[in-house]
């Protein structure tokens, strides 16, 4: 993630793009949510810089996701409140509140992905 950010901040952009995708990789491989949020929301910057909006709300849907599996709702609103300010108006994306997070770390993640999806496409058009 290091070396995608550094890539960015050196106008490599199409290293960076690689890089971005190989960190989002290795913390899904790991299992590492919090870094996979991470990622998501860098990644997200990254693509909203270079006026790619649709990739970058996919990349802050992601990063919401992940923030809110991982319990750290300051961080799900946090996101939520500078994406609402900077990219518009997102009624379909929430804040979210320490009883939104389920219990279970895993839950039913075929819906959160299928409800992931439908907010992605609402939230890009």
């Amino acid at each position: 993630l290091m070396e995608a950010e550094e890539a960015f901040c050196c106008n490599d952009i199409a290293n960076a793009e690689y890089l971005y995708e190989k960190a989002l990789s290795s913390a899904r491989e790991h299992r590492f949510i919090h870094e996979e949020a991470l990622a998501h929301e860098l990644a997200g910057h990254f693509f909203l810089k270079l006026n790619r909006k649709g990739t970058a709300v996919e990349h802050f849907m992601q990063a919401h996701e992940k923030y809110h599996e991982w319990g750290a709702t300051a961080k799900c609103n946090s996101l939520f409140q500078f994406v609402n300010g900077v990219i518009g108006t997102v009624s379909s994306l929430g804040a979210c509140t320490t009883s939104d997070v389920s219990s279970s770390p895993n839950g039913n993640l075929e819906n959160e992905e299928k409800n992931t999806r439908k907010r992605i496409s609402e939230w890009s058009n």
